[in-house]
């Protein structure tokens, strides 16, 4: 459960928790790569409620390693959303105080339909009786403590199993300025495609997506990984879902990354119909896809319009960078 690589300290409460957890009466489960999770104080009088321990002794959620970061993040809206499913409780507490035991830790406490005081937090309400937070104090949920969490670790497991992957595979699409040129595509090899886009950048053009949502912003026809599913795999499926498109050919062009780990993948890939190459494309209709149009690969780079995930693809491509960093995703 632990690395042990891990540094504990001694003088903590927390670390001390977390280095004889088997031992604790209060300790539920393994909670993955970054958290133990044990029967929150709360649960007294909020049946359901967890504290997740961060397995190593820092203070603050800035301390997280950057590539530590996401998963921590998945992995307690992972925790919540058993807690949820499994309480049926109206709404959620999450919090971080670690005032009194100074190492990460956050509570997350589940609000019932049947208490009196929903308007105010749980831990303003700690003080209180079973009886003056409840309208029934005979309440089910008190009786059935010890299903209660083995429910939620199946919830949990099952929840971090289906998970969104924290990786993207997007394809580039390419075509020439001069429409005369355009058919010659189908005699380069994907190497020639891409030395002689990069070498010209100002004759080529690149197709963008607008989607339906995130302000309409333009975009790379792509998406987010599936679990388990490589990103190129990724690509391939979401051109089919998002256009109707099958890949002929592809080639990864660079990867970008944020915060330390890789977001995704991009691909130049040549569509087996030569269609793609119109000014308006046929395609199927998608409803996460507002429009495609092709756009100058040059002036993708000087104008406002474009995102610095966008930017910096194109950017990264012309540059033959295999790698850039990225604000956004």
């Amino acid at each position: 459960m632990l690395s042990s690589f891990v540094r504990l300290r001694d003088d903590c409460v927390l670390c001390r928790k977390l280095s004889n957890a088997k031992n604790e009466s209060e300790f539920i489960f393994n909670g993955g790569h970054n958290f133990l999770v044990y029967k929150s104080p709360f649960a007294q009088k909020w049946p359901g409620a967890l504290m997740a321990v961060y397995k190593r002794h820092i203070y603050e959620h800035s301390q997280i390693r950057g590539s530590d970061l996401l998963d921590t993040l998945q992995s307690l809206v992972c925790l919540e959303k058993a807690i949820m499913k499994v309480t049926k409780c109206k709404r959620i507490n999450f919090v971080k105080f670690a005032n009194v035991a100074n190492h990460l830790h956050w509570h997350i406490i589940p609000r019932y339909y049947q208490e009196i005081h929903l308007d105010k937090c749980s831990w303003e309400l700690n003080h209180l009786s079973i009886e003056d937070l409840y309208k029934n104090s005979d309440l089910d949920f008190f009786q059935k403590t010890s299903s209660l969490y083995s429910n939620i670790k199946k919830e949990y497991t099952f929840e971090i199993h289906h998970r969104e992957s924290s990786y993207f595979g997007c394809a580039l699409f390419l075509r020439t300025r001069d429409s005369k040129k355009r058919h010659l595509i189908w005699k380069y090899t994907l190497e020639e495609i891409i030395n002689n886009a990069r070498e010209n950048p100002k004759e080529w053009e690149c197709l963008l997506m607008k989607r339906n949502y995130f302000d309409f912003a333009w975009d790379f026809i792509g998406g987010n990984s599936d679990i388990n599913e490589f990103p190129e795999f990724t690509m391939l499926r979401e051109v089919k879902e998002e256009v109707g498109w099958n890949i002929k050919s592809y080639k990864e062009v660079c990867r970008q990354w944020k915060q330390g780990t890789i977001k995704g993948f991009v691909y130049l890939a040549i569509p087996d119909e030569s269609q793609y190459m119109e000014d308006e494309p046929p395609r199927i209709q998608c409803d996460e896809v507002q429009t495609v149009k092709y756009f100058n690969l040059h002036e993708i780079l000087i104008s406002e319009q474009f995102s610095d995930s966008v930017k910096g693809r194109v950017k990264a491509f012309i540059d033959k960078r295999a790698d850039f960093l990225s604000i956004d995703s």
